[in-house]
């Protein structure tokens, strides 16, 4: 293992010292001028000098990459230079690829350097948490709730008069009933399973769940929801006229209503503000990237341009492979 080592790490800086000395023999064969000492290479036209050395030592590290030998690095440096040269002669600074990727890391440096201390500046304090939780008190805040219990007589519009009293006059009877029932009842119980309509709570006593206190857009009528609302826990409503029929309503239980504490929700606020916060750091650097340059478009021109119809690539048309010919 230590001859291979040893022969690699020979070949790389023999690789990196026969550059340099190609480099020392051009400056010897094409002046007779004493050598800048601050020039050490010359590829072509282009000197790599002592700063520019330092510069690429300062760089790898900043950015955490490998820092070879001193002769390995200088070799680098000058094999980049020749790769560099060869690819101007040949034109690739001006490829489509090779432009726009510099474009981008010239765009993404910008935002880097003007934006990325602006962004890292934003904080949200205490204070502002605590004020966003107080205006949006109602967000972190469970409404009282209701437990509610029915009883329907269903009518419809084809019904005939006398039939409409009639049935009015059986929620009537029901009422009666239902007030009846005796204490430890909390429900309209075998009330509701003999005359409510709805089938989905007649069979446990006309229980139709938990509503938030003041909703109204729920599958009940509205007057029905309202009456409910004031009814104090165990009492019965008077028979209701809606358009769906007569109802007769009991509030069964309550629930307060919650609010959330601000410590269960202050990681939440801080994070939502400061996301807004960031989102308007943006914009004004947006706004001040359009005042640095006047900017005029030819809306003639480009209204002329064939545009494709669509923009999103579409996958060639999947065909299965021939089956084999039998001979």
């Amino acid at each position: 293992m230590k001859r291979f080592v040893s022969y690699f790490e020979t070949r790389r800086i023999g690789c990196a010292t026969i550059l340099i000395a190609a480099t020392v023999a051009i400056f010897s064969g094409c002046s007779e001028k004493k050598a800048n000492p601050d020039v050490l290479a010359k590829v072509g036209n282009r000197e790599i000098t002592v700063s520019d050395f330092k510069a690429e030592i300062e760089w790898r590290k900043q950015n955490e990459r490998a820092l070879p030998d001193k002769e390995v690095l200088l070799g680098e440096m000058i094999s980049r230079e020749l790769a560099l040269q060869k690819a101007r002669s040949l034109g690739l600074e001006k490829d489509r690829d090779v432009q726009r990727t510099y474009e981008e890391i010239l765009a993404s440096k910008l935002k880097e350097r003007e934006l990325a201390a602006r962004l890292a500046a934003v904080k949200i304090s205490t204070e502002e948490a605590q004020a966003d939780y107080q205006k949006n008190l109602q967000r972190y805040t469970q409404p009282a709730k209701a437990r509610l219990a029915l009883i329907q007589i269903a009518t419809d519009r084809k019904m005939s008069r006398e039939k409409t009293d009639e049935l009015e006059a059986r929620a009537q009877e029901v009422l009666e009933l239902a007030k009846a029932l005796p204490e430890n009842v909390k429900n309209f119980d075998r009330v509701a399973v003999d005359f409510s309509d709805d089938q989905a709570s007649r069979y446990k006593g006309g229980d139709v769940g938990w509503y938030d206190e003041g909703a109204t857009l729920t599958r009940w009528p509205a007057e029905v929801m309202n009456a409910a609302f004031a009814l104090k826990t165990g009492e019965i409503s008077d028979v209701i006229k809606t358009g769906k029929g007569f109802f007769i309503v009991r509030k069964l239980d309550t629930r307060e209503a919650v609010v959330t504490p601000l410590a269960q929700v202050q990681g939440s606020i801080e994070h939502r503000l400061l996301a807004q916060k960031r989102q308007e750091t943006e914009a004004v650097f947006a706004r001040e990237l359009q005042t640095f340059a006047p900017v005029q478009t030819n809306e003639q021109a480009f209204a002329e341009i064939d545009y494709p119809k669509t923009t999103v690539a579409t996958a060639p048309e999947f065909k299965p492979p021939a089956l084999p010919r039998t001979q």
